[in-house]
């Protein structure tokens, strides 16, 4: 496997990572969205709870502080639904960055793997030629030095 052989494996990894950050900015635009929500939710739950209690006055004023009240109350009900909802949409887009991230790693991963491959296979043909050379060196030694019998006679 030579590392020209990972330059599709390369690309792979571009296009998930683009994915990646995409939906790392989506995500970051989600929760954005939802504590911007939040503020607003707490903000008119704030108003409905303080508005104050009616005591006297006619029945047309009655009738408008009911409308008033009404109105704030399904405002409340209207923002904590907006909260829900993107919330809904936050959690979807972390579950999808989660995907997303892992995808990156498991190329990086592949890609890891296979550089760790080629280096043991060049450290196997480096320890190869050496014992080649290792073996030339004592078989020219043994041919230098004269044998027990060439000394003898």
């Amino acid at each position: 496997m030579s590392a020209a052989a990972d330059r599709g494996l390369k690309a792979v990894r571009r296009v998930r990572e683009a994915r990646e950050r995409d939906s790392r900015l989506g995500l970051q635009q989600a929760l954005s969205e939802t504590r911007r929500l939040e503020v607003e939710a707490a903000a008119s739950r704030v108003r409905f709870e303080s508005t104050p209690r009616f005591g006297d006055g006619t029945a047309l004023e009655y009738r408008a502080y009911t409308r008033l009240v009404r109105a704030l109350a399904e405002s409340v009900v209207e923002k904590e639904e907006a909260v829900r909802r993107t919330t809904a949409v936050a959690d979807e887009a972390r579950r999808r960055w989660g995907l997303d991230v892992q995808a990156v790693r498991t190329v990086e991963l592949l890609l890891e793997r296979r550089a760790d491959e080629r280096r043991a296979d060049r450290a196997r043909r480096e320890a190869a030629e050496l014992d080649d050379l290792a073996a030339q060196g004592w078989l020219r030694a043994r041919a230098a030095k004269p044998t027990p019998r060439e000394v003898s006679a």
